[in-house]
């Protein structure tokens, strides 16, 4: 077993093939097998992505990162930035 992107686990194996047609409104339906595979649910956003002549479609991890907003809050970056710079001068002041 092995993980994709967003941290879904994925059977090994042969890569699946399926079809899909796309409507007069320009959608198309991914088939629940892959929906379920890739954690897909509705309103997941998906990234189309060109690569030598193939178009791609996978999910996003647009929505992990914004589950993560905001949970550095509380802690110091700036303050340990400052400090491991500071400790930085002083180490080459020292040479």
């Amino acid at each position: 077993m092995s993980y994709n992107v967003v941290g879904n686990a994925q059977q090994k194996g042969k890569p699946m093939r399926t079809t899909a047609v796309i409507s007069s409104k320009g959608q198309i339906v991914i088939p629940a097998n892959l929906r379920k595979r890739y954690g897909m649910k509705e309103g997941t956003t998906v990234v189309f992505q060109e690569d030598h002549g193939r178009l791609m479609l996978s999910p996003s991890n647009f929505d992990a990162i914004f589950a993560l907003g905001g949970s550095l809050r509380d802690y110091p970056l700036e303050e340990d930035l400052e400090r491991e710079r500071r400790s930085e001068r002083d180490r080459e002041n020292q040479r």
